[in-house]
């Protein structure tokens, strides 16, 4: 019985450790997003907001609280949405024509930013969970 009880507690210790390295990662990860020069939006497959980095609230011209839970394309100008949602259902359904960047307006109330958007589905068992967006604002 002796015998069992110690095992199981070495068993513990080395799911602990796992559970810590894991975290370490995780964390390690948040900051490389956080922290890029590239402008990065992550979605969920419906388009809705569940990241973005530093260079994208630049970009976007809002604050990341006021981000998360929103539709992209709501920040896509009005007469780019149809592309916008077709490019989406594209990437989805992994569509060849999906590859590639394009030219869209991102919009904010104070201003209209011309950005060069490349999306890539994040696959999750083989099924698309989301979208990494790469935002590139034009000059």
């Amino acid at each position: 019985m002796a015998r069992d009880t110690e095992d199981l507690e070495a068993i513990r210790l080395d799911l602990r450790a796992q559970v810590d390295q894991l975290a370490d990662e995780r964390q390690q990860y948040l900051e490389f997003f956080e922290r890029s020069p590239e402008a990065y939006l992550v979605t969920e497959a419906d388009g809705t907001i569940c990241a973005a980095n530093g260079a994208a609230v630049d970009i976007l011209q809002r604050r990341k609280h006021h981000l998360r839970g929103k539709p992209f394309a709501a920040l896509i100008a009005l007469e780019r949405r149809r592309e916008f949602r077709r490019r989406l259902r594209a990437l989805l359904a992994r569509a060849v024509d999906a590859q590639g960047s394009w030219r869209t307006i991102i919009e904010s109330p104070e201003l209209r930013t011309e950005v060069t958007l490349t999306g890539r589905p994040i696959d999750r068992a083989g099924t698309v969970s989301g979208i990494c967006w790469r935002l590139e604002a034009l000059t």
